[in-house]
């Protein structure tokens, strides 16, 4: 009688095994779908859209380089977003200055309280806009793959979408109001040659 109960509290477990390890390779499979179905493409626009042009953490460029001479570790917490430790960070910043030379993509403009800036409306890559806007987290995602993914869709967003259609409506002598990512490092803080990787572009 003994044996018949083992035998049957053997089958049960064998059973449950079974049953779990079917169903953990199911779970397994979604988790993969709902990873290769991820868009992207809609998440960056979330985040340029509802994120970016509308964040009040974007300062303007007289201000964060005031606030960083006056106190820039402040400055840097307060303004500044990094991914982990360093003396390095992006800020997302707003200004409005003048063309005075537009040469491969690269916009010379006269800012109107900072001397002469530089936003760069060709090579817009890496991950300056996704990590000046400190709305996407490395956590957030499961690999740096999915994580550089975003500033990729975001990149292109604002390349191939946002830019061209900004840019064809300004042209030398044209004062514009602008905003983008730049960044700084404590160690140089150097204000002259700045370049920007530009998020909005506008004709004033």
């Amino acid at each position: 009688m003994k044996k018949k109960y083992l035998y049957l509290l053997a089958f049960v477990i064998i059973a449950v095994l079974g049953y779990n390890s079917v169903y953990f390779k199911k779970l397994s499979d979604v988790k993969n779908a709902n990873k290769e179905n991820f868009d992207f493409k809609a998440y960056a626009d979330s985040i340029y859209y509802k994120g970016i042009l509308k964040s009040k953490k974007t300062i303007a460029l007289t201000n964060l380089i005031s606030s960083v001479k006056t106190n820039q570790d402040e400055a840097f917490k307060k303004y500044g977003n990094r991914l982990g430790i360093g003396n390095s960070a992006y800020f997302m910043i707003k200004s409005t200055g003048k063309i005075i030379d537009i040469k491969d993509g690269v916009y010379t403009i006269a800012d109107e309280k900072n001397g002469v800036v530089y936003i760069d409306t060709k090579y817009i890559f890496g991950n300056a806009l996704r990590d000046a806007s400190g709305l996407v987290k490395l956590t957030d995602f499961k690999t740096n793959a999915q994580f550089n993914k975003v500033s990729e869709s975001l990149n292109d967003i604002v390349r191939n979408e946002v830019v061209p259609k900004e840019i064809k409506k300004v042209k030398i002598g044209d004062s514009i109001s602008f905003s983008g990512a730049i960044k700084l490092s404590k160690k140089q803080i150097l204000f002259t040659d700045l370049l920007i990787i530009p998020s909005q572009i506008k004709l004033q």
